[in-house]
């Protein structure tokens, strides 16, 4: 049985592909947005890549994207995205110190009990005075379409995970507000910190894209994929009608740290 995050995003790189990949797409746009022009030829490293949505972004901006994961299966969604893909965890990542010009994580240090040991090792390896940018969800009040699509795969027989559970209740609420987030930066001894507080458009429009982002996550997926094809069908038409008549548009709170490593 999977327990903790890490090892819950090996084996939903296809399902996360065709769905949340587009809102993570939109989102880290966003995240570089206000730094995007610093990055231009440099080399950035992507902590917790999943299927390189900050690659992405980064190759936008011109930089050149390094990317790490512990899942090496969402990795493998990142194709030419990066110059190098590696397995690693991003509390001990590697790579040699002040190998970087930059680095970003994008909703990534949030998955783990201590958000401030990942940055601290995205310190270690970036250059003095270079950046060192960490996207997060903010707390937030629960989204309406969120709640319909797992009201409806509890209908088919879903419950949630234990570590989705410990995820919501106890690692997220560690840094989802502007004071943990900084907190969290000022503990790594990061400098010139800010935290950006965005409500972003998710680039959701449509029922069956939202119902194919949240059944696409990696808390979700392993459950609908374990149905047989007629009942996945049945739970993904359902899930539909239900955001089409209750839904409403994803635009999801996001925090951005903005920070530099010391000289």
């Amino acid at each position: 049985m999977i327990t903790n995050p890490s090892n819950a995003y090996q084996g939903v790189a296809a399902a996360w592909a065709n769905g949340p990949a587009v809102m993570y797409d939109t989102l880290a746009s966003a995240a570089i947005a206000g730094v995007a022009g610093e990055f231009r030829g440099a080399s950035v490293l992507d902590v917790g890549a999943g299927t390189g949505a900050l690659c992405r972004a980064l190759r936008v901006a011109g930089a050149i994207p390094f990317a790490v994961d512990t899942s090496v299966d969402m990795l493998r969604e990142v194709g030419d995205s990066t110059v190098l893909a590696i397995a690693g965890d991003m509390c001990a990542l590697p790579f040699a110190d002040c190998c970087f010009d930059a680095a970003v994580s994008g909703f990534a240090i949030s998955h783990i009990d201590a958000p401030e040991d990942a940055l601290i090792e995205m310190r270690r390896v970036v250059r003095g005075r270079g950046r060192v940018i960490a996207a997060v969800f903010g707390e937030a009040e629960d989204r309406v379409s969120k709640d319909v699509v797992d009201e409806v795969a509890r209908q088919f027989g879903y419950h949630p995970p234990d570590w989705y559970v410990h995820l919501k209740t106890r690692t997220e609420p560690r840094s989802n507000t502007p004071a943990l987030l900084r907190s969290c930066a000022e503990a790594a001894r990061l400098e010139d910190i800010r935290i950006d507080d965005l409500t972003v458009f998710s680039g959701l429009t449509t029922p069956e894209a939202i119902v194919a982002y949240r059944t696409g996550l990696a808390h979700l997926a392993p459950f609908v994929d374990s149905l047989p094809a007629s009942r996945r069908a049945a739970l993904f038409d359902r899930a539909v009608a239900a955001v089409r008549e209750r839904g409403q548009a994803v635009w999801p709170r996001v925090l951005v740290l903005s920070s530099r490593v010391p000289a």
